[in-house]
């Protein structure tokens, strides 16, 4: 029976350890390719408009996850208690809120009750993104508070500069 010396077990491991990480690494390059691509459909706020509620939650949701959060969906069939989207991402938990309107902007009124639901679920940040805008009274309230507010031009933006 032939016996290896430690340093060719050693080497050996090394060796298998950066193949297992280039694979890793090469494999989710792969998987997140295809949602850069999704989102790449949707860099004017027209597109955005374009889309049906769900569908503009599901691309929130990809959106999201190309920054880096893992992400779940609401569970719940019909009313869902104000929140669309669950993150979490290096010890801070999210929730999302999506307003797909055509004209309208989003009131003051859905950003208290996020703010209020912050607090109901113990979630460290809060977003409400949009297709349209929101109210000058929501800019005003959201100020020093967890509560991120993306209109659909920045939603575009961000979409463009993560999609290049």
């Amino acid at each position: 029976m032939q016996t290896y010396p430690d340093i060719q077990i050693y080497s050996a491991a090394i060796l298998l350890f950066f193949l297992f990480m280039a694979f890793f690494k090469l494999s989710r390059l792969l998987i997140r390719s295809p949602s850069k691509r999704y989102l790449r459909r949707y860099r004017s706020v027209k597109r955005l408009k374009g889309l049906s509620w769900s569908e503009f939650e599901h691309l929130c949701k990809v959106f999201y996850h190309q920054q880096g959060w893992k992400v779940r969906g609401n569970e719940q069939l019909g009313a869902d208690g104000g929140v669309d989207i669950w993150m979490q991402k290096r010890g801070t938990s999210a929730i999302v809120q999506c307003k797909k309107y055509e004209d309208a902007k989003v009131t003051i009124k859905v950003i208290r009750e996020m703010y209020g639901l912050m607090y109901e679920y113990d979630v460290d940040k809060a977003f409400v993104v949009t297709t349209t805008d929101f109210t000058k009274e929501c800019y005003r309230f959201a100020e020093e508070k967890q509560i991120e507010l993306v209109n659909g031009n920045m939603l575009v933006d961000m979409i463009k500069k993560i999609t290049r």
